[in-house]
């Protein structure tokens, strides 16, 4: 017969409790106190019949890892369709190895006693959320009398499988409310979306970039010929009157060469003509021709030198002297006023960017801008967008863009002429709902003319 005071203490006991490891430490080891037996264990049972051994009487701890727990799990998964179709008011299985697969029953004298009792423990929601196996070396009676320790058992397993629940699958108060509120469901899911459309963002634009000079002179070829060598290489720093490149001075040379003795044998007859005309009135006449040829010699040699100092380029003023490949000129033919490079100041940093003409955000005048480069992604550094250009030029990597030029705010250490990276260029607030469908907008206007 059992004590209604241990019953309810057990009861009180389990009340109280509020970790699902001490509520199974409970069941396993402090039932005893209403019913023999020789071993219980606690295993929890999953919708898609997964079992896991959770308690063990006379165990603090357990290891799903181990044959016993193992082949307890097997078993658990095995019968668990079977205590589903249990009755509600009686949901008790009297677990026999002819109930198990051959496999499993070959193993029962060895992990279990001869007589098992298997509870499911019910929830709240009437599914079954883990299994309660009893086993002892008496068998458990066929009926059971109201003041028997088995049907207070069986009371007291309804009240684990509501505590078991309430610990380990009870939902919160906010899914419940979800759960039963449906039909207030999509009208919270359609609210949402609408505020988070309406959250104003600031709109920008990713481009890419690539720090410039703001104050830069084209350096070009003074006139017609052959590249002989690069000087300088490409990004150094240069003073004024230091010799960028040189062109090829052969022909000059050998003209320079003609001309010369050209000169020396006009000079020699000019002589002889001077000699003659003070002893012959007729050889003054020879003089003045003489004297012509001499000077146009004199003047065709210092046309030359000046072509030939042409032929070596030298930096208007200080600056870093940007250019391609030095091996990409060498032994270039040049025309007059084609271009070699850039004399830049490097201490007037700009950006150059190329916004793609379907990214274009905010193209007015003092923009802010906000520059990544690519060999300090982590560093950025902020300018102002000084223009944009009207007219679609193809960037660099071939998409029609509108070109940008900003100033940079300072001067930032990692800001090098010639270095890439991307440029984001701010504009105005706009709603979030708008900057997400405006691409689709666009595409559906461009293709259905509304």
């Amino acid at each position: 017969m059992t004590s209604p005071t241990a019953f309810y203490q057990l009861a009180a006991r389990v009340e109280a409790i509020s970790h699902c490891a001490e509520l199974g430490f409970a069941i396993c080891n402090e039932t005893r106190q209403l019913v023999e037996y020789r071993q219980a264990a606690l295993l929890s049972l999953s919708a898609s019949n997964r079992a896991k051994l959770v308690a063990h009487s006379g165990l603090s701890d357990t290891d799903n890892n181990t044959p016993y727990a193992l082949w307890l799990a097997d078993v658990a998964k095995e019968i668990a369709p079977h205590c589903r179709a249990l009755p509600p008011e009686a949901r008790v299985l009297a677990l026999a190895p002819a109930q198990l697969s051959e496999p499993l029953a070959r193993q029962w004298s060895e992990w279990l006693p001869p007589h098992v009792w298997v509870l499911p423990l019910t929830g709240a929601d009437g599914e079954i959320h883990a299994l309660w196996f009893l086993g002892r070396d008496d068998a458990w009676p066929t009926s059971l009398a109201p003041d028997s320790p088995e049907f207070a058992l069986l009371q007291l397993s309804g009240l684990y499988g509501y505590a078991w629940w309430a610990l380990t699958a009870k939902p919160s108060r906010f899914r419940q409310f979800w759960q039963r509120n449906t039909g207030r469901r999509l009208a919270y899911i359609l609210l949402a979306i609408v505020l988070v459309m309406c959250i104003p963002v600031r709109e920008y634009t990713l481009v890419p970039a690539e720090i410039i000079s703001l104050q830069s002179e084209v350096i070009a070829a003074p006139d017609s010929g052959v590249i002989q060598r690069m000087v300088v290489l490409p990004n150094s720093d240069v003073k004024k009157g230091q010799v960028l490149a040189t062109l090829d001075d052969t022909t000059l040379h050998n003209r320079l060469a003609v001309a010369q003795a050209e000169l020396e044998t006009a000079e020699t007859t000019l002589h002889q003509a001077s000699q003659q005309a003070i002893e012959d009135q007729q050889a003054k006449s020879e003089l003045a021709m003489a004297e012509g040829k001499y000077r146009e010699k004199k003047v065709e040699v210092e046309s030359i030198k000046r072509d030939l100092a042409k032929l070596t380029i030298r930096a208007p003023g200080n600056g870093v002297f940007v250019y391609s490949d030095p091996d990409d000129w060498a032994g270039r033919p040049v025309q007059t006023g084609e271009r070699i490079g850039l004399l830049a100041d490097p201490n007037n940093l700009g950006v150059r960017a190329w916004a793609p003409v379907s990214e274009s955000t905010n193209l007015d005048h003092g923009a802010p801008m906000k520059v990544f480069l690519k060999v300090a992604p982590l560093d950025s550094f902020t300018a102002k967008l000084d223009y944009a250009g009207y007219q679609t030029v193809e960037a660099p990597n071939g998409i029609a863009s509108y070109l940008l030029r900003g100033t940079l705010d300072g001067k930032p250490a990692v800001a090098r002429i010639g270095l890439q990276g991307t440029a984001r260029v701010t504009g105005d607030w706009a709603l979030l709902g708008y900057l997400l469908l405006r691409r689709p907008i666009a595409t559906l206007r461009a293709g259905s003319g509304w």
